[in-house]
């Protein structure tokens, strides 16, 4: 009876497996936890069999290598988010640095840890909302069991390696196991992803459990429930947004000699041997013709080649609309030492997308709150965050859109959606006040810029840049 259960499980998975793929509506996560000898590579490596493997993904961290350590701690979990359409399998996923965290904390309330659960609920709650299904499995198993099949396992020349020194641990302390995930459990089950808990002793009656759980989370992967409309997030501004200094007329001598010491002042700073221990952030928004590109283009001048990318942002690629929103910012996220300089940015979501109704309304109000924990956790990790609004007024945009397109070596910078946009003028006014009011942190600061004089608005993005590096490094 067990086997003919299993079978037809095995057939509905399979099924419903395709049909995923089919709607690519949504993906699956799944994370498997457990006692050491419970049964997590047996589930995964039994559901992997039971499944086209083309479309899943495993995933299993330990100890951050060196490109993981000189990136914030979720950098290496986000590059490994499904598609939609696929499903990931984890074992721990990243439960796995908050569990490595209370081996070693006797105090469950660290602040460190506290931290960790607070990254991780903010992440699931975004991917359900994103239409990723979450499904959380925890196997336990009574301690004689446990070290009956540890001892197996360490007895056989062809098994042992299956005993890590973390399982040697954790049987060598079994209360403090317990302790461990029932309060990680706890912290971080809610309604859109619960934990569940199975028992692992009985392998056929083990994997039965796993599979329905599995089948119910494919079913609403298959089909995302829709959310209700997220509440607008509270203004978090710790002060207030830094002053914008109206367009002054420059001399060609004069600008080109503040800009040549503005250049040599930013290249000094990233040179520091302080600043290898840091990273730099900047994100470029504005409207259309505001010299954004020229003020890149200042910065970069200062820099080497080797030490920077510049990422522009458009409309999603087909790979970046299947995976949730904020992946494509994080895949670019710098390395200790390193900068990058987005030419737009994730607050896309919160201008254009709001602005031209290509988001639902309760998609880009979560955005605040997403985007914020985003920036938190870029600045907690020491990277120097600064977002900089260029400010044209409509006259000087027109002047600048018609010299364009007279401009046979710049007509291309004008297209019929730049005609668009600037028919929405005031609506893009008022979501840039919310969405900068709204965002505006000490450790995220936004700087808005008067543009309507291109030479003043690159030598205040310069000037903005540097003080911002020399704050977060101190001067000396």
């Amino acid at each position: 009876m067990p086997n003919r259960e299993l079978a037809r499980l095995r057939d509905e998975l399979l099924d419903l497996q395709f049909k995923l793929r089919q709607s690519s509506k949504g993906a699956l996560a799944l994370i498997v936890t457990g006692a050491p000898a419970a049964g997590r590579s047996e589930t995964i490596n039994e559901l992997l069999s039971w499944l086209d493997p083309k479309y899943i993904r495993v995933h299993a961290f330990g100890v951050p290598d060196v490109a993981e350590r000189r990136r914030p701690p979720m950098w290496r979990y986000w590059q490994t988010l499904p598609m939609r359409g696929r499903m990931v399998f984890y074992f721990a996923g990243w439960y796995a640095d908050l569990i490595d965290e209370a081996r070693f904390t006797k105090r469950g309330g660290a602040p460190s840890t506290k931290r960790m659960i607070d990254r991780i609920r903010q992440l699931e709650s975004m991917l359900v909302a994103d239409g990723i299904e979450i499904l959380k499995v925890h196997l336990q198993l009574d301690r004689e069991t446990q070290r009956e099949r540890l001892k197996r396992l360490s007895a056989d020349k062809l098994t042992r390696w299956r005993v890590t020194a973390e399982d040697r641990w954790f049987a060598k302390h079994p209360d403090r196991a317990k302790r461990i995930a029932a309060r990680y459990i706890k912290a971080t089950s809610h309604s859109t992803s619960p934990w569940q808990v199975i028992e692992g002793a009985d392998e056929t009656a083990r994997m039965i459990e796993v599979a329905k759980r599995l089948k119910a989370a494919l079913r609403k992967a298959i089909q995302p429930a829709a959310l209700a409309d997220a509440e607008l997030m509270p203004v978090s501004s710790s002060r207030r947004v830094n002053p914008t200094k109206k367009a002054v007329k420059l001399e060609d001598e004069r600008y080109e000699r503040e800009l040549e010491s503005l250049q040599g002042r930013l290249a000094l700073l990233v040179r520091k041997a302080r600043f290898k221990k840091h990273a730099l952030v900047l994100a470029f928004e504005g409207m259309d013709a505001a010299g954004k590109g020229g003020a890149i283009r200042r910065l970069t001048q200062a820099l080497d080649a080797r030490q920077y990318q510049v990422v522009p942002i458009s409309a999603p690629a087909a790979e970046e609309a299947a995976h949730p929103y904020l992946w494509r910012f994080w895949k670019h996220v710098p390395e200790c030492g390193e900068i990058t300089i987005f030419d737009r940015s994730w607050y896309g979501r919160v201008l254009v997308e709001r602005v031209r109704g290509f988001t639902p309304e309760r998609d880009w109000m979560r955005a605040y709150g997403e985007i914020q924990e985003f920036e938190c956790q870029l600045a907690e990790f020491g990277i120097v965050v600064a977002k900089f609004w260029l400010s044209v007024s409509e006259a000087e945009q027109l002047k600048r859109f018609k010299a364009r397109e007279e401009d046979p070596l710049k007509r291309f910078k004008v297209d019929p959606e730049d005609w668009k946009n600037r028919d929405l003028h005031d609506a893009y006014r008022v979501a840039a006040d919310e969405m900068i009011e709204r965002t505006h942190r000490r450790d995220a600061p936004w700087f808005v810029i008067d543009a309507d004089e291109k030479k003043h608005a690159r030598l205040e993005v310069l000037k903005a840049v540097c003080s911002e590096i020399e704050r977060r490094l101190g001067k000396k």
